[in-house]
């Protein structure tokens, strides 16, 4: 298992960045495996299977950090 954490300021006060997350690897074909949310609420963690890590970064990185 992989584990991506995505990381920003404010997250826990900003409805939607959870969805956002989730709709961009479920478009990639990637399955969630585990979901943990830092006591901060700075963080999100999903857990991917190791074979899907590059596919899972692209398609954060696209929904997140648009060019």
């Amino acid at each position: 298992m992989a584990l991506i954490a995505t990381v920003g300021h404010g997250m826990s006060f900003r409805p939607g960045v959870s969805a956002r997350l989730f709709t961009a690897l479920a478009d990639a074909g990637d399955n969630i495996r585990m979901i943990d949310q830092g006591s901060s609420e700075m963080n999100i963690i999903v857990g991917v299977e190791e074979k899907d890590l590059e596919r899972a970064l692209r398609a954060i990185y696209r929904e997140f950090v648009k060019d």
